[in-house]
């Protein structure tokens, strides 16, 4: 509808070109003929026609049931212009994926007189697949739509149309768990109705039913596309916020927000939670946090890395990030994960032509003005470089200081890699292990853990000891002794209140002692 309200508008305008970017091409024409069909309803009466390289010049007919008319097949393109300004009808013609020809400039130079010809008539152009870069002598001439992906409300209906269809014909051959639906469609958000259809197509053929096994094959499609678009990775989360230890106020502040993407939350007038920014010394679990997150909310988690972004070509960096926004709202409602956002974006100042300021100015008008919902966790380990434009209000719904984990949140960070070994010490064990490791970030806990393994391993395959850690423990250097400057400018940051608390404040001084070792 969203298309059709767009094209019908252009069309009113008398607008003599509009180029509408899709792979959706059905939906494309469907909207098209719905547009053509209301305007020839309210204002004078309109004809559409259709032309492509392999079928040549047709007339679409106003519904599904009647064939097409050709007018001439096969039909070169500049055939098509010709009978579309001889026509005494009033043409729309849609143009299906006619970028070869178009790469001639002889063609383009035919379609800019027939848009000439257009111009002020009830004729119009209309160039329907993918985007395409406007030779600069067309772009007065072209209005750029977007056919916008099927909607949840949308999917929904067409889920459960099929389902209606499906029970009809296959009767008691196949399962369909209605309660299931509305999850399947959400699930499905993201992609388009022919990948929608070809998932509830393979779940009634794999599984003889369409319910909890559909919404995995939904989720398995979203991950091809991140996949297929090469500049994001698609990762898997392995522990929820159970699986992290400390950042008691930032897991109440996800867990409170858990249930803010469902269609319940939008009915009450609640936006979804746009994202966090994480910041604080290396190890303290930041990133963990974010793939917990996703964990903990049932989320594809897509990475951003900046790597990837950065071309040789002029524009191409611009083109990498444009391409991973709209994947990453392809397959929304899911996390993206920014990694230490300081590093990868705002580098460079002139030295790359403005390049790095260009797509991080990108960016941050994607963090303030975005629709779909990517929920976005930023982390970063410097907080003297980030720059002031990040930290305004609206990027992020809240900006959340990590400190290193005070005795309470070290006792359960060994706990939780010690059961990963499936070892567990007692909890006097372990809190005599925590009193002696005051200092450590969450890293050097699991490096401890580790290296206890690797010793007790060595020593006979035997079960690790509370000792073998405590000896880990000694052997490190923790990075409350290298980093105390850092430290102690995350700790000001956080009292100036520009950031929040993630977890219970650190013991007072703990991180600047000598690390003591006796249990």
């Amino acid at each position: 509808m969203q298309a059709m309200t767009v094209l019908l508008a252009a069309l009113k305008a008398r607008l003599p070109g509009v180029h509408l970017r899709t792979l959706e091409e059905a939906r494309a024409l469907e909207a098209l003929r719905q547009a053509v069909q209301a305007l020839s309803s309210q204002l004078a009466p309109r004809v559409l026609w259709r032309w492509s390289s392999a079928s040549g010049l047709h007339q679409v007919p106003p519904s599904d049931d009647l064939p097409s008319m050709p007018v001439q097949e096969p039909c070169a393109l500049d055939d098509a212009f010709a009978h579309f300004k001889k026509s005494a009808e009033n043409i729309v013609l849609s143009l299906l994926d006619p970028w070869a020809e178009l790469s001639n400039p002889y063609f383009v130079r035919a379609l800019r007189e027939a848009l000439t010809h257009a111009r002020g008539s009830g004729k119009a152009i209309v160039l329907v697949g993918r985007d395409w870069k406007i030779p600069p002598e067309l772009q007065a001439d072209l209005f750029v739509a977007n056919l916008p992906l099927p909607t949840r409300a949308e999917l929904g209906e067409f889920i459960q149309s099929l389902a209606v269809l499906y029970r009809a014909q296959l009767a008691d051959k196949v399962s369909i768990d209605e309660a299931a639906l509305p999850e399947l469609a959400r699930a499905c958000q993201g992609l388009t109705l022919d990948e929608t259809r070809s998932i509830v197509a393979l779940s009634l053929v794999s599984y003889r039913a369409l319910g909890a096994d559909s919404i995995g094959l939904a989720i398995r499609e979203k991950r091809q596309i991140v996949r297929r678009s090469g500049v994001l990775e698609y990762e898997e989360p392995q522990r929820d916020l159970d699986g992290v230890g400390g950042l008691e106020l930032l897991k109440g502040w996800v867990t409170k927000r858990r249930r803010l993407f469902e269609d319940n939350a939008r009915a009450a007038g609640i936006h979804a939670p746009k994202g966090l920014l994480l910041v604080g010394v290396p190890g303290t679990g930041k990133t963990l946090a974010a793939r917990a997150i996703a964990a903990a909310w049932k989320l594809p988690l897509v990475r951003l890395d900046a790597g990837r972004l950065y071309g040789s070509l002029v524009g191409e960096s611009e083109s990498n990030l444009r391409q991973a926004i709209r994947t990453a709202e392809a397959i929304a409602p899911c996390v993206v994960l920014v990694d230490e956002i300081e590093k990868g974006f705002a580098q460079g100042g002139g030295q790359d032509g403005g390049t790095s300021q260009r797509v991080f100015g990108a960016l941050l008008t994607w963090l303030s003005d975005k629709q779909a919902e990517c929920f976005v966790v930023a982390t970063a380990n410097e907080i003297g470089v980030l720059p002031p434009e990040l930290l305004r209000k609206g990027r992020f719904d809240e900006i959340f200081a990590v400190d290193l984990p005070d005795a309470a949140a070290r006792g359960e960070i060994l706990r939780i890699h010690l059961e990963q070994a499936q070892a567990s010490f007692k909890k006097g064990e372990l809190a005599d292990l925590a009193g002696a490791c005051s200092g450590f970030t969450g890293a050097e806990l699991e490096a401890a853990v580790q290296a206890a393994l690797v010793e007790a391993f060595d020593d006979g395959e035997r079960k690790v000891r509370p000792a073998d850690v405590l000896q880990a423990i000694r052997n490190t250097v923790p990075l409350s002794r290298t980093m105390a400057e850092k430290i102690d400018a995350l700790r000001e940051w956080c009292r100036s209140g520009r950031a929040v608390p993630a977890g219970r404040p650190i013991e007072a001084d703990e991180a600047r002692k000598q690390v003591t070792v006796e249990v």
